[in-house]
Parts: C-alpha cells; structure tokens; sequence
C-alpha cells in the first residue's frame, strides 16, 4: 500500500512563485518534483524535467511562473496498491502521484518496493547506451535529456566510463548558473554497476540501499565505454513491475531425468520457484515475465527445448503479482 511507502513531507508552492523558487526548492532537499497550490489547495505538480526544459528554451525561465507550466496532479487513495501505482504513472507516464491529503509517492518510492524477481536487468533496461564527453557542456546534457526523454547519461573520457550525469545535477547547474559547465566538473564520480548477469532485483537492491536513481550494466566489470551494455532506471524497474506477470508452465518430464531438469530449470532467469507434481505432469515451473507477449517464445526457446521435456502447458495467473 502507497501509505507505508509515501512521503508525508510534501514540498508545494503557490501557483504564482517562480521557476527560479521552484528550482532553489529542489535544489536545496534533493527532490525532482514540487506540488502546487492555489489558497492552499493543490493542484498540481512541477517536476525538474519541466524546469529544464524551459531553461533550454527561455532566456528569462527564473521569472516564469509555476502556474503557467504546472502539469494536472493523479491523485490516489492512500490504500492504493503499489502495483497499481505502477500501472497509473506508466499509462499516463509521470513520475509521482499525489496521495489524497497525506503526501507524495515517486517513481523511486516504486522502485525500492518492486518483487525481488529473477528477470535479466538487462532485458528491461536501455541497451546502446546515450553517452556524452566529458567536455560537453551540461546544456549538451539537458538538450539529450529532454530531447529522448531520458534522466541519466555516462559521462566518458577516452575509453573510460567516469561519471554519470543525471537530471537532477542538470538542475542544480542551471539554477547557479553553471549551464556551460563541462560535464567532467559536475557529473557524479560514483558510478554504480553491476555485471550483465545482474537481475531486476538485484539492481532494485542497489536503488534501495544506495539511494541512486541508475546502474550500469558492463561486461566483466569493466568500466570502459566499450564493455557499456545497458543503463537501467528507476523508471525502468516501474515500467517493468506494471507490465510484469506471474506465469506457471506445467512440465511433463522423461522420469529418469527429473533430477537434472530440477537443476537446469533453477538456472535459466526469469524461473523463480520448480516443484514436483503428482499426476499428468511432473514439474511445475513459477517464472517471472516483463511483458506477456514474450511468454509462449520463452517457454519454447527455453523450458520446452530441455532435454527430458515431453511435453508443457503454461497457466498465466488471474491474480498479477
């Protein structure tokens, strides 16, 4: 439920403060996105996406007014349930939902909470991975953002991954006036990664203790540009926790091979529980999908072509995760 996972300390501003007041505001506690209000009634939300744009775009954005730029709040019960929270700011693509008279939930609040399942992190990430020089500028940054609608870049120099650039750190430049900073100043220089084998809990794992908002995929550890494979996202992990469905593939075994296919089921990702059955079927296999439509490939390409396979047949809960 969004109340065990929601902030209480919401931010807000009234519909006539500035752009410069709404940018000091994130600045200052860390935070992306502001409500807004008229006579102390909210209405909606500005977010630093908003922000950046009109700085890219408006000489004079500090003396703009948040009304003019505010976008409608999604506003939820407290009893909401994280998934459908999930599934909300996927349809109508924000990145928080105001929580009926007690606080703010963001897409980060969304990602610490996500099941801790088994699919490949890299097949929910972005793969051919957006980097830019460490002597671009952070306008080059904010230009790349707003134009692909992405949060967070690598910043690289030579062959070397040094830092990661985010939304946030564009922000911030912008509002001290440091848009023709280069990159290699202002990016940060913990860049956090994990190896291709990483696993869509395993990087919800590092989001929630590390408190960051991206992780690099590389091959063998290597933090070169040439061994980049993925960035996954917060939004990533939302995007996916909406989509995601739980399925069971009923397996009919070879019985002299039942043990070895125990083995061989537990190693293929996305499976997250093998039981043995009583009846017409052997084995039945839990797994975890992103996105249904993947789900009879999957099972052909990999637990129907398993040696001692006769034969399957997959249930897709009612009930979604």
């Amino acid at each position: 439920m969004l109340k065990t996972i929601m902030s209480q300390n919401i931010k807000t501003l009234d519909i006539n403060s500035t752009l410069k007041d709404a940018a000091e505001l994130m600045v200052k506690t860390g935070i992306r996105r502001v409500a807004v209000s008229v006579s102390g009634n909210v209405i909606g939300v500005i977010s630093a996406r908003t922000i950046v744009r009109e700085a890219l775009n408006n000489q004079n954005w500090t003396e703009k007014k948040v009304g003019d730029v505010t976008r409608p709040a999604i506003v939820v019960d407290a009893d909401t349930s994280n998934r459908s929270a999930a599934k909300l700011m996927v349809k109508y693509g924000v990145g928080s939902l105001l929580v009926k008279g007690q606080g703010i939930v963001t897409e980060r609040d969304i990602a610490k909470v996500i099941p801790r399942v088994t699919i490949p992190a890299i097949a929910v990430g972005t793969q051919g991975v957006v980097t830019l020089n460490g002597d671009q500028t952070v306008r080059d940054a904010g230009d790349a953002m707003i134009s692909l609608g992405i949060s967070h870049i690598p910043v690289v120099s030579g062959a070397d991954v040094i830092g990661v650039v985010s939304l946030r750190d564009v922000l911030k430049a912008f509002y001290e006036g440091n848009s023709s900073s280069k990159l290699s100043d202002i990016a940060s220089k913990s860049v956090i990664s994990e190896d291709l084998g990483a696993t869509v809990g395993d990087v919800a794992d590092i989001i929630a203790t590390k408190n960051v908002g991206s992780v690099l995929l590389v091959e063998d550890n290597d933090l070169k540009a040439s061994s980049l494979r993925a960035i996954v996202t917060e939004w990533d992990l939302v995007r996916t926790y909406a989509n995601m469905e739980r399925a069971h593939v009923l397996v009919k075994a070879d019985p002299s091979k039942i043990r070895s296919l125990v083995a061989a089921l537990f190693a293929i990702p996305r499976v997250s529980n093998v039981a043995v059955t009583y009846g017409p079927y052997d084995l039945i296999v839990t797994l975890d999908v992103e996105d249904i439509s993947q789900l009879g490939t999957f099972v052909v390409n990999t637990i129907a072509s398993l040696s001692g396979v006769k034969d399957t047949l997959t249930l897709i809960e009612a009930e979604q995760i």
